[in-house]
């Protein structure tokens, strides 16, 4: 409710000032020019995320996850502890695979799947180590930031494909190292 009286006073504001300045006559086609602006952006944004949540669609019916799974499951059994649950496991293996490509809006089903079924079986440490690895979100291919700078004209979208892995590696690095750190220093008690 408060964004909502935050955006109305941000517009009222705006349209107040083009009043008081005497630009008021041109208010109405930036508003019209900035809404056709985002609409685009839109379609552009969700052109991508179409095709890339297809594909994680693909790797779940072709059971791909499974070979995954199987790769990441030093990195998991070290940083989650030990995960039984074939469900549990897929839903953990999924979410981190998106976030990997960067499809934050395709992880997001995977890693509220995950959350559930780690909280209910009582993995806490490794419910909080994988909003730890949600909230530094290592990406290897960050889609959504590419397909930003392609809608922007961009004519070098790739470029920031180093200085990001860069500072995810590295937030994440941090982050499970700050979460394994607590963990080991004070149990269970390090997330009540």
């Amino acid at each position: 409710m408060f964004l909502q009286f935050l955006w109305f006073g941000m517009v009222a504001a705006s349209l107040l000032w083009g009043v008081l300045t005497g630009k008021a006559a041109q208010a109405l086609p930036a508003l019209l020019a900035g809404t056709g602006r985002a609409i685009a952006l839109s379609m552009e944004l969700a052109a991508g995320y179409l095709f890339f949540c297809g594909m994680m669609n693909i790797v779940n019916k072709l059971r791909i996850y499974a070979w995954l799974e199987k790769r990441l499951r030093p990195l998991f059994s070290l940083l989650l502890g030990p995960i039984e649950d074939e469900e549990t496991s897929k839903a953990v293996t999924m979410n981190v695979a998106a976030n990997l490509l960067g499809l934050g809006n395709a992880a997001t089903p995977y890693g509220i799947k995950a959350a559930a079924r780690l909280h209910s079986s009582g993995h806490l440490h490794a419910l909080y180590m994988l909003l730890i690895l949600n909230a530094t979100g290592l990406q290897l291919l960050p889609t959504t930031v590419i397909a930003l700078r392609i809608a922007a004209g961009s004519q070098a979208s790739n470029a920031i494909l180093l200085p990001t892995l860069a500072a995810t590696a590295a937030s994440t690095v941090v982050g499970a190292g700050l979460g394994l750190l607590c963990q080991r220093r004070k149990g269970a008690a390090c997330y009540d």
